[in-house]
């Protein structure tokens, strides 16, 4: 555990100062990582995202990761940021009927390396006779964000109201909690300036990977409809997620109109951020990447386990929580419609979002999360 060890003291907490290390696999027959996570049109890829931003930092500890998902849906996604890929060929609503699955895996392949394995979990299927099944086998970690306590050796939630959860130690043995542990993808890892400027010009409205009730559409045309925002003639960018079945309507219905910018496929997030003066977002990892830049924010958001942190976002910052869209979109969309005028009229306002936010995310959870990784595997016994 040479390297790890060396690793462990290379890397203080702010995560800022990584060493090169080679291949820990094949050159000292150590754990094997493997991340469980998935993503399809039903629920989307904020899993699988999260955790290739883990993964890219793990890459840069010298650990190669393994993924393991239920089917092939999320497949090329993973495969062409060159990540190895295990499809179980199970059904991911039913992740308990995967353990014989990992456990024939895990033996095969700790049976070449000698080694043993530590696996991180992201979905909301686990159940906690998954979790003692799958700790027979290997060292757990996952990431959660209802307030649960599951049977695991580290549970993580980066969110910002992660630290008010009263998790029960005797259930979960560590716990890693708050915005400090966000694990952005790496293009929001650095320092970036952004300034505020006098006159908005251009919008994002952004909905996640999918758009299941089409919310693009409703936000757009209100913006566009309202006198007050037309005078000064905003370009709105919408960002088209890779399960965004509306995708073409949205060609029908924007394609020729000057004011409005479809991106598919972006490959540079932030560059489309920096752009922007204002970002109509749905709660999320893209919230906290809006965060890591300064971009003056306004959230929804569509599922009640997304309320907390929209919630607590807005108690703790300036930032406008539009509420939840599939219960009252109409609302929802008239507050952001107000919030987003309001930021026309008031730099300052502008302003003080962008000092706010700033203040939540550094951009370095990823790496605090490695850390704790191979802090994880360096205690899993040898067999």
């Amino acid at each position: 555990m040479l390297h790890q060890q060396e690793y462990l003291k290379s890397v203080d907490m702010t995560g800022r100062n990584w060493k090169t290390i080679l291949n820990l696999r094949k050159e000292s027959g150590a754990d094997m990582y493997i991340i469980r996570a998935d993503g399809n049109t039903a629920i989307g890829m904020g899993h699988v995202m999260r955790c290739l931003s883990i993964a890219d930092a793990m890459v840069e500890a010298g650990i190669r990761p393994v993924f393991m998902t239920a089917d092939r849906e999320c497949v090329s996604m993973i495969e062409d940021r060159d990540f190895e890929v295990y499809v179980l060929g199970t059904d991911y609503r039913d992740m308990e009927s995967e353990l014989p699955v990992i456990e024939q895996y895990l033996h095969t392949q700790n049976r070449q390396a000698g080694g043993h394995s530590v696996i991180l979990v992201d979905s909301y299927q686990v159940t906690d006779a998954y979790y003692i099944g799958l700790r027979q086998m290997a060292k757990v970690a996952c990431l959660e964000d209802m307030g649960r306590s599951y049977p695991v050796d580290l549970l993580i939630n980066y969110n910002i109201y992660g630290p008010n959860l009263a998790y029960d130690n005797k259930i979960t043995h560590d716990t890693l909690l708050g915005t400090e542990y966000q694990p952005l993808r790496k293009e929001f890892q650095q320092d970036i300036d952004f300034t505020v400027k006098d006159k908005i010009t251009d919008a994002m409205i952004t909905t996640g990977g999918s758009d299941p009730f089409f919310a693009t559409k409703a936000f757009t045309d209100a913006f566009l409809a309202e006198k007050r925002l037309q005078q000064e003639e905003i370009r709105y960018h919408i960002i088209s997620g890779p399960f965004n079945t509306h995708v073409e309507e949205l060609h029908q219905l924007y394609d020729m109109n000057p004011y409005v910018e479809i991106h598919e496929h972006v490959t540079c997030m932030k560059d489309i951020m920096k752009q922007c003066d204002v970002i109509v977002s749905a709660t999320g990892s893209t919230v906290y990447e809006v965060c890591a830049l300064g971009v003056p924010l306004i959230t929804f958001y569509f599922a009640e386990n997304q309320k907390p942190g929209a919630e607590e976002l807005q108690k703790i910052t300036d930032v406008v929580n539009c509420g939840n869209y599939a219960l009252n979109s109409t609302e929802t969309v008239e507050k952001a419609k107000e919030s987003l005028i309001r930021c026309l009229v008031e730099k300052s306002y502008r302003e003080i979002l962008n000092k706010e936010e700033k203040r939540l995310v550094d951009g370095r959870g990823a790496a605090r999360i490695v850390k704790a990784l191979i802090r994880l595997g360096s205690t899993a016994d040898r067999q």
